[in-house]
């Protein structure tokens, strides 16, 4: 009866494996011209055209964006304690991850501040809050802060 138990298990893990392999490869595709298309729009919108943005606060440029950003990473400065500016993803911050582990592309934006920030202000609290993911608070409070330069 075990035997036949294990049996059945592993076969229902091989038909899931194996179904899930066909999807795997027809997202990646998807995913691979959706990255190319994304990448298109960030550069031809907003990184050729940062002078639209620059000396302007971020959610000015938030405002513009078709794309939901979903996460963030910040840039440390040239002084300790500060950072430099932040970058925004259109991806889950554990898709990043595995994506930059793997090194694939991944869709970014960095967006470099006329001020550098202080470490000591909200970043650290509101970072170790959300796990890196973009929310109400990370928009109100870096759409605040004004844009040097996008790349």
């Amino acid at each position: 009866m075990t035997k036949l138990f294990i049996v059945a298990i592993l076969s229902i893990y091989t038909i899931l494996n194996l179904s899930g392999s066909s999807t795997i490869n027809g997202n990646y595709q998807t995913n691979q011209q959706t990255a190319q298309d994304t990448t298109k729009y960030l550069k031809d919108n907003f990184v050729i055209n940062k002078t639209k943005f620059q000396h302007k606060e971020l959610k000015y440029l938030l405002s513009k964006l078709k794309l939901n950003v979903k996460s963030y990473g910040f840039v440390r400065g040239k002084k300790p304690g500060e950072i430099q500016g932040i970058f925004i993803y259109f991806e889950e911050i554990a898709l990043i991850k595995i994506k930059m582990e793997k090194n694939n592309r991944v869709k970014a934006v960095y967006i470099e501040f006329e001020k550098p920030v202080s470490l000591y202000t909200d970043v650290t609290d509101l970072y170790k809050k959300s796990n890196g993911k973009w929310l109400s608070a990370e928009a109100a409070f870096y759409g605040k802060q004004l844009v040097k330069d996008i790349f």
